[in-house]
């Protein structure tokens, strides 16, 4: 088994560096970029070509099995069996119905629904705002952020918020997971805001910008909805910022728990619409 991995791993870097140059900046578009990579590696090294055809086959087949194509044995071979399985996926998917794990859309395809499929949301902590230190100058909160007009980047994370009123500051710790580029990653956040106003209803703070200074955030703790929420204002589009929305951003702490249910309940619906199953066992599990 080892000696299997170490290969899928070998042949997995191989085509990392192979198909690099596919990421140039150009004028050629994406797909004509990898057809011309192909077709490179085919002519020049020969070897290299049956290697890659290798890890693409596999590929398919790894997604085609767990998704009930029916593919038995997985063995890194394009027979009949995994063509016809191929277009059966490909007219699923909306997409050229080639039967060729090669194919540019094909590969992009299965790539995402790989994702998909590997995709388990993390369980995230409830929401807490205790307010009965708020005489005496201090509070903490804890929860999953969400937004009310837009969708989170990194809906998984979970925050937490200490105000003092003697420092004049809330203190404010994000936990993201990150899945991009590969294997999930823990993202630390630290933020300090300075405090503009705390009086018996409410604790304000100024507004703190990124250090890319594009956009800037501004805190809000209501004692008596025990309510966090937050607004990010975009305050500069030139160099690094012009990629940054110019609408607010609406935020609320949250319960991580609901966070936590609506992305497994998303997920669900995402891997049914994929599986290669009956309109009849589809419908049961979708109704679950």
């Amino acid at each position: 088994m080892k000696t299997i991995l170490y290969c899928i791993v070998s042949i997995f870097s191989f085509t990392s560096i192979s198909l690099s140059f596919a990421a140039e900046a150009d004028n050629k578009s994406d797909k004509a970029k990898y057809q011309e990579g192909i077709e490179q590696i085919k002519k020049e090294n020969p070897t290299d070509y049956e290697k890659l055809k290798l890890l693409y086959n596999f590929q398919a087949e790894l997604l085609l099995t767990s998704l009930g194509y029916g593919i038995d044995p997985i063995d890194g071979i394009l027979d009949d069996k995994l063509k016809n399985a191929l277009k059966i996926y490909e007219k699923k998917r909306n997409i050229p119905v080639t039967g060729d794990p090669l194919s540019y859309e094909t590969m992009n395809q299965i790539d995402a629904d790989r994702t998909t499929m590997d995709f388990d949301p993390v369980l995230l902590p409830s929401l807490s705002v205790y307010t009965d230190t708020w005489d005496k100058g201090y509070l903490i909160a804890k929860g999953t952020w969400v937004l009310s007009n837009d969708q989170m980047l990194w809906p998984e994370q979970t925050t937490q918020i200490e105000c003092n009123r003697d420092k004049n500051s809330c203190t404010e710790v994000t936990a993201s997971i990150s899945r991009f580029g590969g294997s999930p990653s823990l993202v630390l956040e630290l933020n300090s805001y300075e405090i503009e106003r705390w009086d018996n209803y409410e604790i304000v703070t100024k507004p703190v910008e990124t250090a890319l200074g594009c956009v800037r955030y501004i805190r809000r703790i209501n004692r008596l909805q025990k309510s966090v929420t937050g607004i990010r204002s975009t305050i500069s589009k030139e160099s690094f910022c012009s990629e940054v929305e110019s609408k607010e951003l609406y935020m609320t702490l949250n319960n991580g728990i609901d966070v936590y249910i609506d992305l497994s309940q998303k997920q669900d619906k995402k891997e049914n619409e994929l599986l290669n199953v009956s309109p009849e066992l589809l419908k049961t599990l979708q109704s679950q």
